[in-house]
Parts: C-alpha cells; structure tokens; sequence
C-alpha cells in the first residue's frame, strides 16, 4: 500500500463485507464491521499502531483487494477482496504475499481470524482450524469468527 491509499484499503474492506459476508451475519454485525471510510476513520486508520504491513491487489489497473500482516504478533490480520473480483485468485496471490513476508521477516506460524464464510477460503490455502470463537467488534458485538493457522515452510 502506498502513502495516500488508507482511505481506498477501507473502501474495499467495506465493499468486501457487505457483498460477501452479508448471508453469513446479521445486518448489525456487517454494520459494526465494514465500518466506513470518513475523514476521521482514514485519519485514525493511518496512525497503524500495529505497525501493519499493507497490501493493495489490483487487476487491471483497478484496486480489488487488501490484505495485512502484523509481524509481531505473526497475524495475518486481513485478506479482502471486492466481490466483483472474488474467486479470481486475488485472494490467494495476497496470501502468498503475505506469508513471503512472514518468512522474510522471521515468521515461521501465522494465525488468523477468520470470518464463518472465508473459513473455506483459508482452509484451500492451507490454514487449518484450531478453534470456533468469537470476535469483538468495535461496537463490542459478538461476531462468530473461526482462529486457524498455519505453519510456513
């Protein structure tokens, strides 16, 4: 992700939850969820106390997905894609980029959270379940969210 770009990383993660997820959780979970794109979110969002490694994928010049590593706690944190271009191998090439950057910076496991509808998603690229929880949302709602993993060669 290049300097300037924070506010289309939201926009795709707010395009991505509500066209992909939306038959998997109740409205007031997408709500709390894709959160949104405004000055003060874009502002907040570029602080990255995380210290997150950002991706943007493109195709055909266009932003259609994101994705993002937090090497120190070895999180994959995010992997979205708009859903015009789902099932392109868009997300699987962000994986992939993902877990090259793991590797280069020492990272030899990598968790996640997933959402219920992407558990099939990172299960086809290898991750595997190690528990059924519950993820809080901003909003402090309970969201059902599947922890996997997955050991890097």
């Amino acid at each position: 992700m290049r300097a300037g770009e924070e506010r289309t990383f939201l926009e795709i993660h707010s395009r991505s939850v509500r066209g992909l997820a939306s038959g998997f959780y109740p409205q007031a979970i997408i709500d709390g969820w894709a959160g949104g794109a405004s000055d003060a979110q874009v502002q907040k969002f570029g602080e990255n106390p995380d210290r997150e490694i950002r991706l943007i994928a493109e195709l055909d010049g266009e932003p259609v997905g994101l994705g993002s590593l937090v090497v120190a706690n070895n999180e994959l944190r995010a992997c979205y894609v708009v859903p015009e271009a789902a099932r392109r191998g868009v997300g699987t090439a962000l994986v992939e980029r993902i877990e090259r950057i793991a590797r280069e910076n020492g990272v030899s496991r990598l968790e996640l959270h997933s959402s219920v509808n992407a558990e099939p998603f990172y299960l086809s690229v290898g991750y595997r379940v190690a528990d059924r929880t519950q993820h809080r949302l901003r909003d402090n709602l309970a969201m059902d969210a599947v922890k996997m993993e997955k050991h890097l060669d």
